[in-house]
């Protein structure tokens, strides 16, 4: 008998160990995409006359990064509700089955190839970036803003267009980033795109792509020399350099080095925290959406 209890018990633990990493939930990705917009992780609660917004935000993030296995239908019934253009019809067109993880599909990095696009994933950076330009892009002082089908001729290619993409991008990995500050060993980040990637100039990591995508975001503000970005790209290359240091050529982060991995991703998402909010009150877009 005791024998058999204590083989149960073994397996048990076996099946723990084998167990997907648990990320973390929705709220709390969306308090630390609050965190790095507004320098509040419960701005939206605070904020009631925009909390409305930031929910549409962020319900188009869970569905571009966490759906899967037929979630998310509330999520999509708002944003259809919003009259965001070129969403999917349905779920089923980015909807995907994973029984292990789903970060395969979706958490890898923005621009990154997939070798199986079972999940769709250019449509769900569409539906994301539909979103945000809907959301925080388009305003009533331009009356044919509140018609979908009209959307190209509003944005085009022109400066909101870029800003919007980058805006977009800033605030996926940002998502991603809570997967880091979620992970307690270097195994959990299977899947995830890590915090730099040395010598992948297509793919170049988490932190490179940020900073790249602020550079976009926050470009006329760099034009005009602004301090407050310098340190912020200062900073940034900072932990560029750490967490290269700790990346290996082959096999990502060694298991002794996890706590000071770790770290940067703390750093990293402060450091956004401290920066970005006081540069998007300055942009244009974000002073309509957000504080008028």
């Amino acid at each position: 008998m005791k024998r058999t209890v204590s083989l149960l018990l073994a397996l048990l633990l076996l099946l723990l160990g084998m167990a997907p990493t648990v990320a973390h939930d929705k709220t709390e990705h969306n308090e630390e995409i609050e965190y790095v917009l507004f320098g509040d992780r419960n701005y939206a609660i605070s904020h009631p006359t925009i909390k409305h917004t930031i929910e549409v935000v962020e319900n188009a993030v869970y569905l571009c990064i966490d759906q899967f296995n037929g979630s998310g239908s509330t999520e999509l019934d708002q944003l259809k509700a919003e009259k965001i253009p070129n969403l999917p019809g349905s779920l089923s067109e980015i909807d995907f089955t994973s029984n292990y993880s789903h970060r395969y599909y979706t958490h890898r990095g923005w621009n990154i190839s997939a070798v199986d696009d079972k999940a769709n994933f250019p449509k769900r950076k569409e539906l994301l970036k539909a979103t945000i330009r809907k959301m925080l892009f388009a305003s009533s002082e331009n009356p044919i803003a509140w018609f979908p089908w009209a959307s190209d001729l509003i944005y085009g290619a022109n400066d909101n267009e870029k800003k919007a993409e980058n805006l977009s991008i800033l605030i996926y990995y940002v998502h991603i980033l809570g997967d880091h500050l979620e992970a307690e060993k270097a195994s959990a980040l299977n899947y995830v795109a890590p915090l730099s990637r040395p010598n992948d100039r297509d793919n170049p990591g988490l932190i490179p792509e940020i900073k790249k995508a602020l550079e976009n975001l926050f470009a006329d503000q760099i034009e005009e020399g602004s301090e407050q970005f310098k340190s912020l790209s200062q900073e940034l290359d900072v932990l560029i350099q750490k967490s290269e240091s700790l990346v290996e050529t082959e096999g990502g982060v060694r298991d002794e080095q996890f706590a000071e991995y770790h770290k940067c991703a703390e750093d990293l998402l402060e450091t956004l925290a401290a920066y970005v909010p006081e540069l998007l009150k300055k942009e244009d877009f974000f002073k309509k959406t957000i504080y008028e």
